[in-house]
């Protein structure tokens, strides 16, 4: 058996310890919670196991009811691999009982083995032979692999197309898998899953880099990154400046500035989309980048924003630019900050305060 396990299982396990080793070290990263990495490295682990002993069992006619428990066992895990995946990328929300529901029917499913051939059976020969309902498992594992490419794409993906096509891979490479456990063995799926889990990995980390740590908004190096490939879809650009953090942090604390800013990236995520980027610049400055947003919506978008800003509590100086022909993103960046200082210098008339002391505000 260790022969076996080497010879077939050895990239797997491989694999498995050095993604113990890397999620033995990470923390709960924003709202992805890594711990359901576990479920899907256990469940691979287990399929190893699993596979060991099935194949023993396999040369012993004799321990025909422990070969029936143990594919069935495997053929419960393939699904529970995936659905590990796919409650790290699910938001909160849509973690709830009723995803399991596709499992429960698999797992009953491969139940009847013991006592019916509908899923597999075992001949006179002592060989295995798949039934009419043998292929739930891998339609149940497929289901879940485009449940996770379906809410990735959503949730995390910004346009790259490289992004977006080693993605599809991934879950191609998972299908296929699927097939060929299905056809010709019963171990090239839990590969894909693990090389897909590795790439996941490293996609979510790679796409926290990313991110603003106070207000989980897009950061200066995003937007950089974006402006790259983004440009030619930027129909407007909406500047923003928070107004008396200074004041605040000396008067309240820091605390209570920091409080102030996630309120405004609050305001600003439910504003945003896959059409409408917001980004935290530094300290209290914050760029919206609209693409293929006309100008209704613009306006639209913003009044929300306005309207939120005031319910929140914050006081929010804002310049918003439509790009024009032959504008760059730069050029209408330039032009919405440039509204976004004589909305300032408003807010300081009003409130009895020159604007050179902004530096104190």
């Amino acid at each position: 058996m260790l022969a076996y396990l080497i010879s077939t299982h050895y990239i797997t396990v491989f694999l498995i310890l050095l993604l113990s080793i890397k999620l033995h070290a990470q923390q709960k990263v924003r709202d992805m919670d890594l711990r359901f990495y576990w479920l899907t490295l256990i469940s691979c682990l287990l399929l190893v196991v699993e596979d060991v002993l099935e194949r023993h069992a396999a040369m012993y006619p004799q321990l025909r009811t422990w070969r029936i428990f143990l594919s069935m066992t495997g053929y419960t895990l393939r699904p529970t691999a995936a659905i590990g995946l796919l409650l790290v990328v699910a938001p909160p929300k849509f973690r709830t009982w009723k995803l399991w529901i596709p499992w429960g029917i698999n797992l009953a499913v491969n139940l009847t083995a013991f006592f019916s051939p509908l899923a597999f059976t075992f001949d006179a020969n002592y060989e295995f032979v798949r039934g009419p309902l043998g292929y739930v498992v891998f339609i149940v594992s497929f289901l879940y692999m485009m449940m996770i490419l379906f809410l990735v794409l959503r949730r995390f993906y910004e346009g790259k197309d490289a992004e977006r096509w080693i993605l599809i891979l991934c879950v191609l490479g998972s299908f296929g898998g699927s097939i060929v456990d299905a056809f010709y063995g019963r171990v090239h799926l839990t590969e894909a899953v693990l090389i897909s889990s590795t790439y996941l990995l490293i996609y979510l980390r790679s796409h926290d880099n990313y991110l603003d740590p106070l207000t989980f908004l897009r950061n200066r190096f995003a937007y950089y990154s974006d402006a790259e490939f983004l440009e030619r879809d930027v129909t407007a650009v909406a500047s923003l400046d928070m107004n008396g953090l200074k004041r605040m942090n000396d008067r309240e604390g820091h605390a209570a500035g920091d409080k102030a800013l996630e309120t405004i990236g609050e305001c600003l995520a439910g504003i945003s989309g896959r059409n409408v980027l917001s980004y935290r610049m530094g300290g209290d400055e914050f760029v919206v980048v609209f693409l293929r947003q006309r100008e209704e919506e613009v306006a639209e978008r913003m009044r929300r924003l306005k309207d939120s800003l005031a319910a929140a509590g914050c006081s929010v100086s804002i310049g918003c630019a439509m790009k024009t022909a032959g504008e760059t993103l730069e050029d209408t960046l330039h032009e919405s900050d440039q509204m976004m200082y004589q909305d300032k210098a408003a807010y300081y008339q009003q409130n009895g305060r020159d604007r050179r002391s902004r530096r104190q505000e």
